[in-house]
């Protein structure tokens, strides 16, 4: 290769990285801004997951307390 199309190579090389590699402080800003939604809808996704959780250690601890009353019942009317 001769140094012409080394320097042309390498030029061009230059141009290509600085316009594909750069990106605006606007670009930055919407993408922040994109990433700080993201955050707060995984926030809001948390806690919904964690209030169906306590709902349902409550609807799990009731019906637990439920079935031991029938077996107690079934129990008693055995021994009539």
């Amino acid at each position: 290769m001769s140094l012409k199309t080394v320097t042309k190579l390498s030029a061009l090389a230059l141009i290509a990285g600085l316009t594909v590699g750069c990106a605006s402080t606007s670009d930055l800003a919407a993408v922040q801004k994109d990433a700080n939604e993201a955050k707060g809808m995984a926030r809001n996704a948390m806690d919904t997951a964690n209030t169906a959780l306590s709902t349902a250690n409550e609807a799990k601890s009731v019906s637990m307390a439920t079935e031991e009353k029938i077996n107690r019942m079934f129990k008693k009317s055995m021994f009539k």
